[in-house]
Parts: structure tokens; sequence; C-alpha cells
């Protein structure tokens, strides 16, 4: 197994070459695992790229097996290249369980015993009854029945009327207690799907999607296991969790006799981040380290930051011991050992950056761009924040369940001062602020009119321009296409209606058909799309997933881009939750960079901030904002990249407007082997001791089972 961190290269090539140069050139069967709206390209490099090598895209078990037997007939090497969406792509399952009178519960359709789940309280584990909400949505904690070890979920069949309906978005309800679900949600299209199910008890409602299919992956590791060559697995982080894209990717992976994994994201700053790539990917060396794949949380405490908080409530005067309570809560903060790297990557990766490929590539700025809100805004702002900051001193509780949504409201209010929902008291449903609503969809805010002047000057200088809106709740993607289009500008949406496989080519339609600027949310373009036309993309708006904001900003600069130089602006209002959310970005930027060999001061330091996001934009809020734009504006700095000595050709372009400029002339501090070495061994050191258990020899490793 080989792991390449693409620093944002958009190679498809690396890996297929790579691949074919393990092999000595000779004839192999391969399997390529990508994102769906990059399948194609890889078809394209490959045929590109490979001499006596062709690419074909597989969705079905039928189309795989014609091709390996076209494969064995022929001389060619061969790419099947499957989708992450169809290698999945399985039949749909429901509970199996049911409701039993006799024993009043939900009982197990093989044992017939009662499901009972763990809940913890004042520190000791007790095991209740399972109800209907412990079946929403299947899990590894309720795949199998407790008692006999047996699946406690089945194929559904879309022709059977079954008490267990699935409400999409939502998860399974079981019909004869419905009405426990009003209570739980207050989604108004839930509701209403839960009321038509209530008053049509007979009616049949067949999930959509049900179908009877077998897993493409799960026949690949049945049918094909060591008849596939190799594997190149493209964006290897987005199989960094425990869902069943993941799971897929682990089946294919114990198939094929050699894998390249490729990812320019290898970690997301949390040690869960990379714990199950560990396992799928070499799950020998976590068994030799202890770490057992049930017990994820001791991967977590030894290479991660746990944060473990008591609570105790004093019993009465003069009362015995037992009537005092006490709650113990664990998180996962931001913060990963460089243990990680020296235990487990060290001889299994390889980091590749674009100035590591000897390219004359674009210069590459990140410019940060403060705008001020208008006074009557501002005024409102700062009355909604006032009473945020006596809700989380006085009530705290309180403050927990509605830290999100106030949070959520202080970041987009500046962006659309209108139309935004109250915040409702979780206990009293009384509404604990309402902001008042100023200006409408056609005034033009501060934020529109720097973003118009960006794009008109690079748009007389010939360039294209992509712009970002992050928020789905706000009407910035509209309101920024009527602007656009009223100063005679050819703008264009590209909303999530596209499917995923159809991008690329509706793209490049519309740039063929004259489109100046493309307006989009970056989850939709974050991988596999190159987008060299754009050579000036604009973040209006961020969100808080790094995974998304490393993609999405270089989504231009790449090798065979042709540019002189690709600048990211990033527009945020000037002392409000956008501002600090702007400088927590940057610093976690950093500290991601830190596990791929980029080390910089900004990076050890916000590694020793370890608070998530949420809770020091909470912090933030209660301290004032601090950080000025020359704060940001320094943490960007030593992340941009200059390249001096690349021919080009001068643009002429119109004056910059007073703006916060990032230029340096160093992308990254150099560290010899011996210096790093040095480092690592120190922080073995400074590890605490601790008995290393002992994996037991009976114990199967996880893609040992057939």
């Amino acid at each position: 197994m080989e792991i390449v961190s693409k620093s944002y290269l958009s190679l498809s090539k690396i890996g297929a070459t790579a691949m074919a140069a393990a092999f000595g050139g000779k004839k192999t069967f391969n399997i390529v695992m990508c994102p769906s709206h990059v399948a194609k390209k890889w078809v394209r490099e490959i045929a590109e790229t490979l001499p006596n090598s062709a690419g074909v895209v597989i969705k079905s078990i039928t189309e795989l097996d014609r091709l390996y037997a076209l494969y064995e007939k022929g001389d060619k090497s061969i790419y099947a290249v499957i989708s992450k969406e169809k290698a999945r792509d399985g039949y749909m399952k429901r509970p199996a369980v049911y409701w039993s009178k006799l024993k009043e519960g939900f009982v197990c359709p093989n044992c017939e015993d009662v499901i009972e789940v763990p809940f913890s309280r004042d520190g000791v584990q007790y095991f209740v009854k399972a109800d209907q909400f412990n079946f929403k949505t299947e899990t590894r904690k309720n795949h199998k029945c407790p008692n006999c070890g047996e699946p406690i979920w089945t194929a559904v069949n879309p022709i059977e009327n079954c008490d267990w309906v699935k409400i999409g978005g939502y998860g399974w309800v079981y019909r004869p207690f419905i009405r426990e679900h009003y209570e739980k949600t207050q989604n108004e299209d839930v509701v209403d799907k839960l009321h038509e199910i209530e008053t049509h008890p007979e009616a049949r409602f067949p999930p959509i999607g049900a179908c009877r299919r077998y897993p493409l992956s799960s026949y690949i590791k049945r049918r094909y296991k060591g008849k596939i060559d190799g594997a190149v697995v493209d964006e290897l982080h987005e199989y960094n969790n425990g869902s069943g894209q993941g799971d897929a990717m682990g089946e294919i992976f114990s198939a094929a006799k050699k894998v390249i994994g490729m990812t320019a994201t290898l970690i997301n700053g949390y040690s869960s981040g990379i714990f199950h790539l560990l396992y799928r990917t070499m799950p020998n060396l976590m068994l030799q380290d202890g770490k057992p794949y049930a017990s994820p949380g001791d991967f977590n405490s030894e290479y991660g930051v746990v944060e473990t908080s008591y609570e105790e409530t004093d019993a009465e005067y003069a009362s015995n011991r037992r009537s005092s309570t006490s709650n113990r809560r664990t998180r996962q903060l931001p913060g990963v050992s460089p243990l990680v790297y020296s235990r487990f990557l060290l001889e299994k990766t390889a980091f590749l950056s674009l100035s590591d490929m000897g390219k004359e590539l674009p210069d590459y700025e990140e410019i940060p761009i403060a705008v001020d809100m208008e006074p009557e805004v501002r005024e409102e702002y700062e009355r909604v924040q006032t009473i945020l900051k006596k809700v989380l001193e006085g009530d705290r509780k309180v403050a927990q369940k509605i830290l999100s949504a106030y949070l959520n409201l202080l970041t987009i209010y500046p962006d659309q001062p209108y139309d935004q929902p109250p915040v409702i008291h979780p206990l009293t449903g009384e509404p604990i602020v309402e902001p008042r609503s100023f200006d409408d969809f056609d005034t033009i805010g501060e934020k529109e009119t720097a973003t118009l002047d960006i794009v008109k000057r690079k748009i007389e200088a010939g360039e294209k321009v992509l712009i970002y809106t992050s928020w789905v709740r706000t009407d910035s993607q509209k309101k920024l296409l009527k602007l656009l289009s009223e100063n005679g500008i050819h703008a264009e949406i590209m909303s999530e209606k596209v499917k995923t496989d159809a991008r690329e080519e509706w793209v490049q339609k519309r740039l063929s058909a004259g489109m100046q600027v493309l307006i989009t949310n970056p989850t939709l373009v974050e991988t596999g799309l190159d987008l060299n036309a754009f050579t000036t993309l604009i973040f209006f708006s961020m969100g808080y997933k790094l995974f998304t904001l490393r993609q999405a900003s270089r989504r231009s600069w790449r090798i065979n881009a042709t540019a002189p130089k690709v600048e990211v602006y990033m527009l945020y209002y000037r002392d409000t939750m956008q501002q600090k959310a702007m400088k927590l970005m940057a610093s976690k930027l950093a500290v991601a960079g830190l596990i791929e060999g980029n080390f910089s001061d900004e990076g050890l330091s916000a590694m020793s901030d370890v608070q998530d996001m949420t809770s020091q934009m909470a912090k933030e809020l209660m301290l004032g904002i601090k950080d000025n734009v020359e704060d940001i504006s320094a943490t960007f700095k030593k992340m941009a990249i200059i390249n001096p000595e690349r021919s080009r050709e001068v643009i002429p372009q119109k004056s910059e407007p007073d703006a916060p400029k990032v230029i340096i002339s160093q992308p990254r501090l150099n560290i010899s082997p011996q210096r790093m070495a040095e480092y690592l061994a120190q922080m073995e050191k400074m590890k605490p001791k601790r008995k290393r258990a002992v994996p037991d020899e009976n114990q199967l490793s996880l893609f040992d089972a057939a």
C-alpha cells in the first residue's frame, strides 16, 4: 500500500503511471475507485498517458464480468473505473426487529430476545430496552443483535407493506408508534410525511431508491480476490469514516495485490479523521500498536486530543453519598500527534506538491478583504451579539443548545440582514431574539460591491472569475447573478441539480457559450475538476470544513495551467464572526500542513490551541473580536507561493484596490531528515509510558475474511 498526498495535484495520470510502473509494464487488470464526476476524466487521461492500456467506466456486475473476459482474451492492461457511489450501490436495508407486546420491547427476529442498548449515568453503565429511535439509521452499534450476534437489518422489498417506513432525510419510523416522532422534529416536510403515514395506515410507502442489487464492491471481494493486480483509490480522504463507501474501499483494497491511495488532504485536523483509513489500509500495524478496531477511543486518546468534563451535583445536607450525582462527558478536539506520521505513514507515504514536479507554476496568492457593514446593520448586529453574551453568561445549559443557531445567525446576518428566523428558547419555546430586517433582495451591500469591483477589473484584463458561496440559507447566488447580469456580465449558477458526472461537461459548454463568471457552492467542485479557465477565485462566503476550503481554493492552480497568476480573494465583514472564522480557518490550514511536512510557526501555534471551531468562536464572542485585518493577512502570507523563475507575459491590469496584499518568496520551511528524526524521537520520549496490549493471535485482520 502506498499513500500519495497530492497537495493539490489533479493528476490521475500519476496514479495510473505509478501502478503501471509497479508491474513493469506487464499486462494487468486494475480497479480505479474515484468520485463519479471524474470517472470519465480518468478514462481520458489513462488513454493519453499509458501505452497499450484502456480505461472503462463500470456501473454493474455484468459490465465488470464482460470487461474481465475481454481482458483475458486481449493483450492490453485494463483499468476498470468505478465511482465510489456505484461501488456501494446495493440493496437498501430496513430494521428487521419487531415489537413484542408480551416482552414490551423490540425483539431480535433470530433469537427473539429483547434488544438492549447501553446507557451511562453517574459514571455507571446500564442497559435499557431499545426504542424505535435506536433504529432510525443503520450503524455499527445497531447492525447486529447484542445477544446472538446475528444481523437485525434486512433487505427492503419494495412491494412489501411493512411496519417500518423510511422518510427521506429523517430515517426509519415504526408505524404503530409514529406519533412519538412529532416531538423529535420541527422539519415541516418530515411532519407532513408523518401525518400522511398516520392518516393512511393501510397504504404502502416504498422508499425511494429501494432495489434488490448486490453491492459491486462486495462482489469484487468475493469473485475477484487475487485477480485484481492493482487498485488506485482517488480522493482517499473521502473514506475516512465509518460509512458504506468507506467499507466499499476497504473491500476493494483487500482484493488487490497492490494499492495506491491518492489525496490532497490526508487529514482534517482530528485523529479520528485518519483512524478508519489506517485500519482499512494497514490493519496489522494498528493491531501491533494495540489499537483494536472496536475501540477508536484508545487511538484518539494516544494520538489526538480528548476533553473530558465532569459535572457533579452536591447532595443535600446530612444525606448519604448515594444521593449525589455526577456526569462524565468526553469530546474530541482538533489536534494530531506527529507520532502518527512516524509510526504509520513514514514508510508508506509519499508527499508530492506541485513544486516537486519541476514545473513552472503560476503564482498563487490568497488575499483577505475586509468590508464594513452599514451603520444600522452594525447596530442590530451588536444588539443580537449582546443578547447572546448574556445568555452564555447566565444559563450554560440553554447556551449549549442554542449556540449553533446563534453563531450561524451572527455569521449569516451581515450577508443577508433580512428574513432571518428568530432564535427560540429550547425550554419555553419563546423567541430569545428576533433580528430586525434591513434592506431587501434588491439592496446591494458592501460585499456585493467589492465582488463586482473585482469581477469588472478581472474581466477587463481578459480573465474569468469563479465565485464561491458556502451558505445555502442565503440568497447570495441569485443576488450576485442579478447584479452581474445588470452590469453586462455573463454569469451562470451551477447548482446541485447538475449531476456529478456531468459537471465538467456542463462547465465547458457554458465557457464555449461565453460565460465569464461561474457561481457555485464549493462542495460541488471541491474534488477532481480542473477549472483552469478561472484565474480569479472569490470566496463570497466561507464554510468551516477544512477539506472543502483546501480543495476548492486550488481548482485553478494546476500543473497544466497556463495563466501567470492565480488569485483567491476571501471577503468578510470586519469585526464580525466572519472575521474570526477566517482567522481560525487559516490556523487550521497551517495545522493540517504539519502532518504533510509543511512546518510553520502558525501551524505549531495553532496546534496548541485544540478547541473546535464552535467553541473558539463562542469564546471569542465572549472576549470580543480582537484580530485585525493585518493579523489575518499575516497568517495567509506564510501560505502564499510566488514563482519568480516562471517565464510569462505580463498582463496589464488596473491598479489594485487598497486590500492587504500577500507576497512571499518561500512557500514552506525546509527541514532536513535528520532534524525531522530528532524531532520525532523527542516526541516519543515525551509520551507517557503505558503498557501496550498484546494482540490476540487468533484475532483476524479486518480484511482476512473472505
